[in-house]
């Protein structure tokens, strides 16, 4: 059902798109040279869209390549020094700062968004900001993603839950209420036992998706992975609430399983075995396909009530640092095919890969009303990715472990986060003389 109803919006959203594929530029007839890593189903929506706009601009002609995104990584400091990178290459959003940091990207001015018929404000705010860096932006956002809360609708109706939660409160009643053991008790009743749960309130797990839900709690609660100036301070007083809140419904409240992994989660959500399961939109297809009666929600706020927040990841159109005499006609063709590779009509295309909108203008479209994410639409604005500093590796590889320690008990969590602190910077520090900051 999905793949006609993605056909048909494929074929309505292409239309919209080759109207607008003729571009900015009106020099002499230039090639330019294409980089990306959508190599996977989304493969041929991306050559369909170069395709259109090759179609309709006879002055210049994209030449795409798609690799995997770690050949890219590799190889782009390479063919920068030697002076043939790419005219365009797609990079994402944890590492398009560390690439910027060694000025293998140049930035994009006014005039340079002004020439591809780029409008910087019609993307949402912090998409857009992902790829600056001390002020510059050096990149346009062609594809999102979101972590979000899927939700198992039979299971929450079974258990008298009508409203998907969206403050603390509601969601800590809503897990208890979701949650019972082998013998039918539930949390806070006697005799029950929660190492013998028959369904659950919420999935939590030990690897890097799961740590993102202690992310998203984070800065709910008005706290951070950095300080100002880069440093790792996710032990702060704030990470360590919200962190707790997620550790105590494991350890205190019973109502998500211990020493579970992702897999053993995603499991259980297809089989009906928990109410609440956060992950990454990418298994949207999955339940669908497995004919489930779910749902998709923004993520509430379990951290705290400062502000919505979830992570994000993102990809983003940039050019790199060329040689010296390099054309100033390709420069600005490439701009012109960013400009039409990120546009609205482009995104929307887009969007049939299982994209979320990088714009206002796209999530509001009608041809997009009934898709199962556009609950999540009015705050995409609210997606925050992990980056603005080059060495964010070197945060979040700490974070997570920080996560696994306090998820799994073996560390409290102030001493999980002190500990990953301690680590992080340590890291930090060598990547700074490597990059002599």
């Amino acid at each position: 059902m999905r793949k006609v109803q993605l056909g048909l919006l494929l074929v309505g959203a292409a239309l919209a798109a080759s109207a607008s594929a003729q571009s900015t530029y009106k020099g002499p007839k230039v090639t330019i040279t294409f980089l990306h890593g959508f190599t996977g189903p989304d493969r041929p929506v991306m050559e369909q869209l170069i395709k259109d706009f090759n179609e309709k601009n006879a002055n210049i002609e994209v030449r795409a390549q798609a690799q995997p995104w770690g050949t890219t990584w590799q190889q782009l400091p390479t063919l920068v020094a030697r002076g043939n990178a790419p005219d365009v290459v797609v990079i994402n959003e944890d590492q398009v700062t560390q690439f910027i940091a060694r000025g293998a990207l140049t930035p994009l001015t006014a005039a340079d968004l002004k020439a591809g018929g780029i409008n910087k404000s019609a993307f949402y705010g912090p998409l857009f900001k992902t790829a600056d860096y001390e002020g510059k932006s050096y990149g346009v956002p062609v594809s999102s993603t979101a972590y979000v809360m899927f939700y198992n609708k039979d299971l929450m109706a079974k258990n008298g839950i009508t409203k998907v939660p969206t403050t603390r409160a509601e969601f800590t009643a809503a897990v208890r209420a979701c949650t019972s053991d082998t013998a039918g008790k539930k949390p806070g009743q006697a005799g029950f036992d929660a190492t013998k749960l028959n369904t659950w309130g919420v999935s939590l797990y030990n690897n890097w998706v799961g740590s993102r839900a202690a992310y998203a709690a984070i800065l709910q609660n008005g706290g951070s992975l950095t300080d100002s100036k880069g440093n790792a301070n996710f032990n702060s007083a704030k990470a360590v609430s919200a962190v707790q809140y997620l550790v105590d419904l494991v350890q205190k409240e019973g109502v998500a399983r211990k020493n579970s992994t992702e897999e053993a989660e995603l499991a259980a959500f297809s089989q009906g075995k928990v109410c609440f399961f956060p992950s990454g939109q990418w298994y949207l297809d999955r339940f669908e396909q497995q004919k489930m009666n779910f749902g998709v929600a923004f993520m509430p706020r379990i951290g705290g009530s400062t502000r919505d927040a979830a992570w994000g990841a993102s990809s983003h159109l940039t050019l790199p640092r060329q040689p010296q005499g390099y054309d100033a006609n390709k420069r600005a063709a490439a701009l012109a095919f960013i400009g039409y590779l990120s546009g609205a009509a482009s995104n929307l295309t887009w969007t049939s890969t299982g994209s979320m909108p990088t714009q206002k203008a796209v999530a509001s479209n009608p041809k997009l009303a009934n898709s199962r994410v556009s609950g999540v639409f009015d705050r995409v604005g609210s997606l925050y990715a992990t980056s603005g500093f080059p060495w964010m590796g070197q945060v979040l590889g700490p974070f997570d472990q920080a996560w696994e320690a306090a998820y799994l008990g073996k560390k409290s969590v102030q001493q999980a986060l002190n500990d990953g602190v301690t680590e992080a910077n340590k890291q930090i520090e060598q990547a700074r003389k490597q990059l002599g900051n």
